[in-house]
């Protein structure tokens, strides 16, 4: 298959571009940004919007891997961080529709399960509490819009996710550069009605993730808009995050976009035959 792979020098589609060149696909990358450690073959340096028909013509699969993901950035530039994200993602659907794309891979939030209990469940009410997950929610809905529309999609919530390559401003880019630079590692603190002083958080390990994405990319069971968790199933506080990296710890109160604890079901996933390999505790 020809991939489109759109935010190509990110943290995360360095991973599933790897994982689809391996398998023997052609990926031909698009980011504004310089390409990182890894390098396809064709690399198209513009940003999403001002890619045309023209470049998608004779593309199988779009992977659209680009994104404002910082939540406190897009809270702070909801107009920005709203067209960055939402009206890009329609330009990509509508190119992706009008040039017969096979398949349309958009990779959403688990923070939009907000408060729900847990173990998150595909099927539980949507419960955005900041902009960005709603920004995910708006094109998840769009995305099952166009499969209505006879554009095949697909839709994975991502849970925390770690592993190479990895964002500066991931929690796990901090802490080990906080311990890098001998700083205490800043952990906030939970509310008092809590039973773990930290919060709780499903870590995923960026080459599952990219094992998911591919599953979901090529089997013809996915396609009709539906959404899949991409989570371990499993809980550690960042406490123990903390403590695995080793140093001193500080406190600060929790803020007002984070949910205490994250934990995805993943039945619907191990259901096609996915399942994760690499734990956290043992990757650090």
């Amino acid at each position: 298959m020809r991939i489109l792979l759109t935010g190509a020098s990110g943290f995360l589609a360095q991973h599933i571009g790897k994982k689809f060149e391996q398998e023997g696909h052609e990926v031909i990358g698009v980011d504004k940004r310089p390409l990182g450690d890894w390098k396809p073959k064709k690399f198209i340096q513009t940003d999403v919007m001002d890619l045309n028909y023209r470049d998608m013509m004779g593309i199988d699969c779009v992977l659209s891997m680009h994104w404002r993901t910082n939540i406190p950035d897009c809270s702070r530039h909801p107009l920005e961080s709203t067209y960055n994200n939402i009206d890009s993602t329609i330009h990509l659907l509508e190119l992706a529709k009008e040039a017969g794309v096979k398949k349309f891979f958009f990779p959403s939030t688990a923070s939009l399960y907000g408060t729900n209990p847990t173990p998150w469940t595909e099927d539980m009410p949507a419960a955005p509490i900041e902009h960005y997950s709603w920004q995910k929610l708006a094109c998840e809905s769009a995305c099952k819009m166009y499969a209505g529309m006879g554009l095949n999609t697909v839709v994975a919530r991502f849970f925390q996710i770690f592993g190479e390559y990895q964002r500066d401003d991931t929690a796990l880019a901090a802490f080990m550069r906080a311990k890098k630079n001998g700083q205490p590692i800043t952990l906030t603190e939970t509310t008092a009605q809590s039973s773990f002083r930290s919060g709780q958080r499903d870590f995923i390990y960026a080459g599952d993730v990219a094992e998911a994405v591919y599953l979901l990319t090529t089997d013809n069971r996915a396609g009709q808009g539906e959404i899949f968790n991409v989570a371990s199933g499993e809980c550690n506080t960042m406490e123990e995050i903390a403590l695995k990296i080793g140093g001193e710890v500080k406190w600060i109160p929790r803020r007002p976009w984070e949910v205490e604890r994250h934990l995805g079901s993943i039945d619907k996933l191990k259901a096609l035959g996915w399942s994760p390999k690499i734990n956290v505790l043992s990757w650090l």
